[in-house]
Order: structure tokens, then sequence, then C-alpha cells
């Protein structure tokens, strides 16, 4: 065996070995982050249904990228508000956030798109404690199909966005218990 073949051959084994160990990791995606704020599910809400104050006041992208741009359709909130945003390939990359269903003092469900490079589907959910207090809970799933590298990539996913999305909900908490 001369080193062509050897170099050959420990290419394809390890191109089998990341096909394999993909399939191995799940399909789905899932994380989420919780926090308890001082404030009324008026208030979360009010912060959540508007894709304007979301990219303004709690988005833990927003810092990030000062430069990129967003542009939002004609719905300033609900279901039908979208925004689209392109920044910086490292830091913001591009894509769009749709709000797809509502449930007004309770949660916000949105469809992000990534250009081709796969959807997923956020919902920040809000549970009043008491008068006073209210625990919110911001979770992110998404489906990698049948491509490898992609559930490799999405078994990672809590590594990736989890301080971004405990990040987000401080800011959240922030805003709502400043106003």
């Amino acid at each position: 065996m001369n080193i062509l073949e050897i170099i050959l051959l420990v290419i394809a084994v390890s191109v089998i070995l990341v096909v394999v160990y993909g399939f191995s990791r799940p399909r789905k995606s899932y994380i989420f982050r919780t926090i308890e704020i001082k404030s009324t599910p008026e208030k979360v809400f009010e912060q959540a249904c508007s894709l304007k104050k979301f990219v303004k006041n709690w988005s833990p992208w927003t810092a990030r990228d000062e430069n990129a741009v967003h542009e939002y359709n004609d719905i300033s909130e609900g279901v039908g508000a979208s925004y689209k945003w392109k920044g910086h390939p490292k830091k913001v990359g591009y894509g769009e956030m749709e709000i797809i269903a509502v449930k007004e003092n309770e949660s916000v469900k949105s469809k992000l798109y990534f250009g081709g490079r796969g959807d997923a589907i956020v919902t920040l959910s809000i549970t009043k404690i008491d008068n006073e207090n209210v625990t919110v809970k911001w979770d992110f799933t998404s489906d990698s199909g049948n491509n490898p590298v992609s559930r490799i990539f999405g078994s990672l996913m809590d590594k990736f966005l989890g301080p971004d999305y405990e990040l987000g909900l401080k800011k959240l908490k922030t805003t709502c218990e400043n106003k």
C-alpha cells in the first residue's frame, strides 16, 4: 500500500465515521431557558409581540452587529409581523423572523428562516406566578432532517444558542422591570 492509498483510506474511514456519528444524533434539536421577571404578563407580552421592540430592547444579537440592517413588514406586531436582518456573516448572518401564533399575554410563536440553512420555531411563553411576577420560557426547536452534519450541529445547539438566550432573557427582565 502506497502513501496515496493510505491517505484515501483514512479520508474514506473519516467520512464514514462522521456520517455514522451524525445519524446517531437526534433529528430534532430543542433548547430552552427560563427566567423569573417582576412584571405583569401584559408588559412581557408587549415586548414579545413586537419585533421592533425585540430588536431594540432585548435581542441578544442586536449589540453583536450594530451595522446589521433590519427591514420590517407593514404589520407592526402580532401574527404576520416579520422582519429580515442582514449583517456580518460571522456575527449575525442573515435571515427572517415571522410571528405565526399568539395567545394574548401567554405566548408568542415565531418561525425563523435562515436562508436555505434551515428553519426553526421559537416560542416565548409567559406564566403568571402571582400579581407581581411571571416566569418566562424561551425555546427553540429545529429539525435537521436526514443531514448527518446538520444533526451534529443540532446536538451542539444548546452550547451555541443557550448563552444568547440567557442574555436575551436578562435584557427582557431589565426592560420589563424598569418600565
